[in-house]
This record gives structure tokens, C-alpha cells and sequence, in this order.
């Protein structure tokens, strides 16, 4: 049991109880996170179809490059689970989000998630859309001179996302 495994078993009990509500279209529900959010995100869709888009910012990369290149010691505990890279990566996590709809947003001078990790992670997400034959719902915003922060661009390109793949206006 991993702190991280109890967060998005909290999640999924969250997703329930949204989803069971009479005002809430479940087959309209989207996830969105920033940080430690935007990992929770992809994650929790990976494993639960019912979220139907996900649009996350600033924690999205490969944690074997994370760690290859110490920016994982710049994440707390949270972030820690065993054994996962002897298992799979996380950008194929993300991956098995597809076919449904996914933006991705980062900075590209985050250093919590340097460039290489960001690429190494998107290209395995890729190859799954891709296999998928939903490439054209896999999208990236990829910030140069941007931290970890979300900026106005991102957080334009998050509700446009939501409100076109959710087909319902969102608002922030």
C-alpha cells in the first residue's frame, strides 16, 4: 500500500459518488490537475473509463528519467511506488487513456519535469494513441521559458479542451 495508491483510490471513490449524482451526465465527466494533480489524473483515468477527457499541467514525465537525472528527488514521497518502473512507464500509463481525449501542458523549464523526460514520456503516450488510431486526441502544449506554473495559455487550452470534448461550456 503507497500513499499515492490510497490518493487515487480516494479519487475513484470521488468519481463514484459524482458520477451516481442526478445533476452530473457521467458520460460527460472530465478530470483536470495540476502538479501532483495532473499526475492523479492520468493515473486515475488509466485505470477508470469513466473519465472521458483529462487535461493536466505541469507533471507529466518519464520517472525513469526522472530519476536518471535527480529531478525525482525534487518530488515528495507521494510520487514514490515500488516496483512501477520495473513494470511499465508512465508515459504508457498515460497511454492507456486512449482513445479518449488527453491535453497535456508543461512548461519546458519546469524543473521538476525537464524537457527529456517530457519527450520520453509523450513518445510512449504517442505510440499508444497511435495504436490506438486516436492520435488526433492526444495534445500538447509545451511552454519554452515556463516553469512549474500554469500560464494563461495553458489555462485557455484546458477549457477550450474541456468544453469541446465534454460538449458542454467550462468556465475557470
Amino acid at each position: 500500500m503507497t500513499l499515492f495508491g490510497q490518493m487515487l483510490s480516494e479519487q475513484q471513490a470521488a468519481l463514484t459518488w459524482l458520477s451516481m449524482r442526478n445533476d452530473v451526465d457521467p458520460a460527460r465527466i472530465g478530470m483536470t490537475g495540476i502538479s501532483m494533480g495532473a499526475t492523479l489524473s492520468y493515473f486515475l483515468a488509466a485505470l477508470d473509463p469513466r473519465i472521458a477527457a483529462i487535461a493536466h499541467l505541469c507533471c507529466y514525465a518519464d520517472f525513469a528519467t526522472l530519476v536518471a537525472t535527480g529531478a525525482h528527488d525534487l518530488h515528495g514521497h507521494y510520487l514514490t511506488i515500488p516496483g512501477l518502473l520495473a513494470e511499465t512507464s508512465t508515459g504508457e500509463i498515460a497511454g492507456l487513456v486512449a482513445p479518449r481525449p488527453q491535453l497535456i501542458c508543461v512548461g519546458l523549464d519546469d524543473p521538476l519535469t525537464p524537457p527529456q523526460a517530457v519527450e520520453r514520456a509523450h513518445a510512449a503516450t504517442r505510440a499508444a494513441y497511435r495504436a490506438a488510431g486516436a492520435e488526433r486526441n492526444l495534445f500538447l502544449v509545451a511552454e519554452p521559458g515556463i516553469g512549474h506554473v500554469e500560464t494563461l495559455t495553458m489555462r485557455e487550452a484546458v477549457l477550450a479542451f474541456l468544453s469541446h470534448h465534454l460538449g458542454t461550456p467550462v468556465s475557470g
